[in-house]
């Protein structure tokens, strides 16, 4: 994806959260995610639920992968991509520091999307982010 068409999707994005009090905060910098290829390959899907600490300038200062239920919860093979990921993000600057917020990643494989396709991200900010990606086809040899 391109610088321009990613600053333009922001724009329209975190346009609606000026002017929002209170929880969650709207990200000012966000990086894209990226399915994780050891889950991609080993057909991981699931919920990577985080916490985030935001410190006053915005910044995340810490961030946790949470298991609240072991149906919903992420893998552990998604969960270092999302925390590195997350780690890079800046929000808008809190009412108080530190500020706590969660931020849900799901991830998804479509087995529709031709093999080896390219992978979707969706944001529905500031509260979840969703990763679709295709199948894998694995070529063996003899």
């Amino acid at each position: 994806m391109s610088k321009r068409r990613l600053v333009f999707i922001l724009v329209c994005l975190t346009g609606t959260c000026f002017g929002q009090s209170g929880e969650p905060l709207c990200p000012r910098h966000i990086e894209t995610p990226t399915y994780p290829t050891i889950a991609h390959w080993a057909n991981e899907t699931g919920k990577v639920t985080l916490t985030l600490t935001i410190d006053a300038d915005g910044k995340v200062k810490d961030a946790e992968a949470v298991t609240t239920d072991s149906n919903v919860s992420g893998s552990k093979l998604l969960e270092p991509g999302t925390v590195a990921n997350i780690r890079r993000w800046t929000f808008a600057n809190p009412p108080l520091a530190p500020y706590k917020q969660t931020i849900v990643y799901d991830y998804e494989i479509d087995r529709s999307l031709p093999l080896d396709g390219l992978t979707t991200v969706i944001f529905d900010l500031p509260e979840r982010v969703t990763i679709v990606t295709s199948g894998r086809s694995l070529q063996t040899t003899k």
